[in-house]
């Protein structure tokens, strides 16, 4: 497990040198109506479904591997630097997998809860995703994969009417068993181009709450 996770760690920051270069060479004048912070999901959300991203005013923020501490790091840099209208956390999955989400994953909810607070007091709107169901041929690679269910009802308990609007891609991905349907992903865990077309109508009506329009 420890070998697993300074691999991981190794990759994630080269990813964050890499795009804090590119980003240095975009004018800040660019202000994105929405940044989408999280792990491997989100990151590979722009080549799978690359016109959800592409002449929409959205930042696709995802680096593969990281927990929600990593962002919780990058948050002031990869989100409030931008002055986003919106920004959408989808965080935890690796916390599960890799990292400490500390007991009853109060150590995660913390996390993203401090990422949520410091959006909105940056006047920034919060969207707040639960992390996506995992089928079973993923399950026996997480450390805590008890913890899911722990996680989405403290998550769930962070959102409420006026304020972070929650989002659970469960309802597009779901197979009823605590899985993802047939189709819709890879490895148990990431998303197929199907699986982010599914999730699509979901994440534009959140958009459209969090935005007010």
């Amino acid at each position: 497990m420890g070998i697993i996770r300074t691999a991981l760690r190794k990759a994630a920051n080269a990813r964050v040198r890499v795009r804090r270069w590119a980003h240095g060479r975009e004018a800040r004048t660019q202000r994105p109506d929405a940044v989408f912070l999280g792990d491997s999901i989100t990151e590979q959300w722009l080549q799978y479904d690359p016109g959800f991203f592409r002449g929409q005013k959205r930042r696709n923020a995802g680096i593969g591997g990281q927990t929600s501490r990593d962002m919780l790091a990058r948050f002031d840099a990869d989100v409030i630097a931008w002055r986003p209208r919106v920004v959408h956390i989808m965080a935890g999955t690796n916390d599960l997998w890799h990292g400490d989400p500390g007991p009853e994953a109060t150590t995660a909810i913390a996390n993203i809860a401090e990422m949520a607070r410091r959006a909105q007091a940056a006047g920034i709107a919060v969207i707040l995703a639960m992390p996506p169901p995992i089928g079973p041929e993923a399950r026996p690679l997480f450390g805590r994969p008890e913890l899911f269910a722990v996680l989405h009802e403290g998550l769930a308990r962070l959102c409420g009417p006026g304020g972070i609007v929650p989002v659970d891609y469960a309802t597009s991905l779901g197979d009823g068993r605590g899985g993802i349907r047939p189709g819709l992903t890879t490895d148990g865990v990431h998303l197929t181009a199907a699986g982010y077309r599914a999730i699509r109508g979901q994440a534009e009506r959140a958009l459209a709450v969090a935005l007010g329009e």
